[in-house]
């Protein structure tokens, strides 16, 4: 295969430098510094629209994935800000999760939430952000620049909020999880970049890490107004017999994968496939399994175990399905096909017989999505 040639990077940060790699200079971290988890670091200073004048110093910017003090003065917010908040309340907050009584909680309750905690309003930002850059092409440079600004003055944050926990940072953490969880699907689409498994892995599991957090404070979540999240939309059932066919596929997986932990994965696949036909919330299941799994099979599949891997890629079942009606799930079906593919060696390929279950996925996703469709309409 000859060889790809790439634009240099006249301003790229030293990571990618270093790595002879073209760097995408977003600040305050580019994108191949934010998958990998490296110290993004710029030589020098460098301007950037998307980067509010207080922090367009990126030579003195750390990683978001650093510690930050917590007593260092809070970021300055702009016009472009206002402006992103004015289009959350306005628009993005409408097309996140279905249901009216889900939009009445991120319209007004979130918000009023927010202004009482940085963390959360970065998150906010930061989705609004890259619900802008999807929606306006021609802006997208900038909205991706700016969400990645809010993003990583977030995540920091909030990773101290979840190593100290409690009641009162539950409902807080929980609402950030969820936009997080938005911004990870949402991201590459606009970034229009193809990740390996690894990077997808690396960036699902910064939600996981909130489940802890849902699990220990759940009563006081159900409580409080973020229990509607627990309380899904109801949509039209899709009929049983029409999916029989992806049914039948789940189970022959599962009969052919050998290690206890795929095949509870596989059951647990198959549990959501029940609740997405019987009319549950399409957008939150297709996003929910992967984040959900038990830690003995992430394991594996952390590890490139061939038969986890297969498993990971028939979560796009419900993935592809969903892509029509979802904006930020929209092209992940096809990423986590393609990374699963690229991840396996030749001999996994054939061992697992690859080529018939990327069929059987692909057949089965379609008609999934088809018999969606037709029952909305």
């Amino acid at each position: 295969m000859p060889r790809r040639f790439h634009r240099k990077s006249r301003f790229g940060c030293t990571e990618c430098r270093k790595r002879r790699i073209k760097c995408d200079e977003a600040e305050p971290i580019c994108g191949r510094c934010m998958r990998t988890r490296s110290n993004c670091h710029y030589p020098s200073v460098q301007s950037n629209p998307g980067s509010p004048p207080s922090a367009s110093n990126a030579s003195e910017t750390p990683s978001p994935w650093a510690a930050r003090d917590s007593s260092a003065p809070q970021p300055s917010f702009d016009l472009l800000d206002m402006t992103l908040m004015h289009r959350y309340a306005t628009d993005t907050c409408n097309h996140l999760f279905m249901g009216a009584r889900q939009i009445q909680a991120w319209q007004h309750y979130i918000p009023a939430l927010a202004a009482s905690n940085a963390v959360l309003l970065h998150g906010i930002l930061a989705v609004t952000a890259i619900h802008s850059a999807w929606r306006e092409p021609a802006r997208r440079d900038l909205y991706r620049s700016r969400s990645l600004y809010h993003h990583a003055l977030s995540l920091p944050k909030f990773q101290e909020m979840v190593a100290s926990a409690s009641s009162e940072t539950a409902e807080v953490i929980v609402a950030y999880a969820i936009l997080l969880s938005i911004w990870v699907y949402a991201f590459p689409e606009v970034a229009a970049e193809q990740q390996s498994l690894n990077d997808i892995l690396t960036m699902v599991e910064a939600i996981r890490g909130a489940r802890t957090v849902f699990r220990l404070y759940r009563d006081t979540i159900v409580e409080s107004p973020m229990g509607v999240f627990l309380d899904p939309a109801f949509l039209a059932p899709v009929p049983r017999d029409q999916v029989s066919s992806m049914r039948q596929a789940l189970q022959r997986l599962r009969d052919q994968v050998h290690h206890e932990s795929d095949k509870r994965a596989v059951q647990q696949l198959q549990v959501f496939l029940d609740r997405y036909v019987s009319g549950l919330d399409h957008n939150r299941l297709a996003a929910a399994w992967m984040a959900s799994v038990e830690d003995d099979y992430w394991a594996r599949l952390r590890d490139n175990q061939p038969h986890a891997v297969l498993v990971f890629a028939y979560s796009t079942l419900l993935v592809r399905a969903s892509e029509h009606e979802c904006w930020w799930i929209s092209g992940w079906s096809e990423r986590i096909l393609r990374a699963c593919s690229d991840i396996m060696s030749l001999q996994e390929v054939v061992t697992v017989d690859w080529a018939y279950h990327e069929h059987q996925i692909r057949a089965g996703a379609d008609e999934l999505a088809d018999r969606v469709r037709s029952t909305q309409a």
